[in-house]
């Protein structure tokens, strides 16, 4: 019988090829624990984000709940009021109350949110202010800043799952949100008494709380408005001017940035009896505790300093201005007619925020962290 020529391999590499096979097994087990813990790392690490996520939320409400409060409790006060208001007492419990409420409310990581009261701060937000544009006060307060945790003093850490296998039990998440009342973006209507409109590069020029503003004779900087009404005319100014005084004319709903008015480059002399009436009949009604002056609002154009305003123009905000007098007939200058006034800040006046930075801030807040 013939027989078959069999390759037998060398003993030394039939024990290299057994190595081989046991090196493999090993190292296909390490990548297997490798696989295995960064996908449990991954589970984790993405549990604990979506818990960050619903934290974040949770105190982002509440923010902009308290906020929103100490929003509603401005509207109910005169300027002279918003000037020495201090958030004390029963408004820094309401205020503080409505965030907690608000909080618990909602849940992250199916766990309803308790809030520490001391966590609760009540201040002010100045963007411009460096580091932390937050200051804890309760004087004359724009701000709400709330703090959520889930930690071992409160709501509890999240729990983790497959992390435990390295001992790690549970990670503690924190959040924190501040809300504030920013410049104004919208007027109601009604909202604007007077037709009057300063230039935005008006507010460029420097720090404007406190400056003198001259509306007729314009300085460049300031001009009359018929509102929506076109065309612009003096005539159409009195009657504006006489309807405001006579409770007869209500000034449209106004938004930042869409609303266009008929700004007038004409002459307004023949209204500046009707204004001195409206002045007279408005000093004595405003609540800003003066009774020689007269506080109210007016819109910011977007038409620039120097350039007779006499066209539409976009509003791109609003101001609070203190007219300090309107004179017919000025015996120091004869037949000169005069109107000033004062632009100021720490006003806050019914309406959203999120608008241009004119010293006129609205009363529904906006998330500003």
């Amino acid at each position: 019988m013939e027989r078959k020529n069999v390759k037998k391999f060398p003993r030394r590499q039939a024990v290299l090829l057994g190595d081989s096979r046991g090196a493999v097994a090993i190292l296909v087990a390490l990548l297997l624990v490798i696989f295995v813990g960064m996908g449990a790392l991954a589970v984790d690490v993405g549990y604990l984000m979506v818990n960050r996520g619903e934290l974040q939320n949770v105190a982002d409400a509440a923010a902009l709940a308290a906020t929103r409060q100490l929003g509603v409790l401005y509207e109910g006060m005169t300027f002279a009021q918003q000037q020495s208001y201090v958030a004390g007492g029963t408004d820094e419990s309401l205020i503080k109350g409505v965030a907690t409420g608000v909080a618990y409310s909602n849940q992250a990581g199916g766990v309803n949110i308790a809030i520490d009261q001391e966590e609760i701060l009540i201040g002010t937000w100045d963007s411009r202010r460096s580091p932390d544009p937050f200051s804890q006060t309760n004087n004359q307060p724009d701000a709400v800043r709330v703090i959520a945790r889930r930690d071992q003093q409160i709501n509890s850490p999240v729990s983790t799952f497959f992390a435990r296998v390295f001992g790690i039990q549970s990670v503690p998440v924190t959040a924190v949100a501040t809300a504030a009342l920013t410049g104004q973006s919208t007027a109601g209507p009604g909202g604007l008494n007077i037709p009057i409109g300063i230039s935005a590069d008006w507010f460029e020029r420097g720090y404007f709380c406190g400056q003198r503003i001259q509306f007729h004779p314009t300085d460049s900087c300031a001009g009359w408005h018929t509102f929506d009404e076109s065309p612009s005319s003096a005539s159409r100014l009195r009657r504006i001017i006489q309807g405001l005084r006579n409770g007869t004319y209500t000034s449209p709903e106004t938004t930042a940035g869409s609303t266009v008015f008929n700004a007038t480059g004409g002459t307004i002399v023949p209204a500046i009896g009707d204004l001195f009436d409206l002045f007279e009949y408005m000093r004595a009604r405003d609540g800003d505790g003066n009774p020689g002056t007269w506080t109210t609002e007016v819109v910011v154009f977007d038409f620039p300093c120097g350039r007779n305003p006499g066209q539409e123009y976009t509003v791109l905000g609003f101001a609070t201005v203190v007219m300090e007098d309107v004179i017919v007939n000025d015996p120091r200058s004869g037949p000169q007619h005069t109107v000033v006034g004062s632009v100021i800040c720490e006003n806050i006046e019914p309406g959203r925020g999120g608008g241009g930075n004119f010293g006129t801030m609205g009363a529904i807040p906006g998330l500003v962290q």
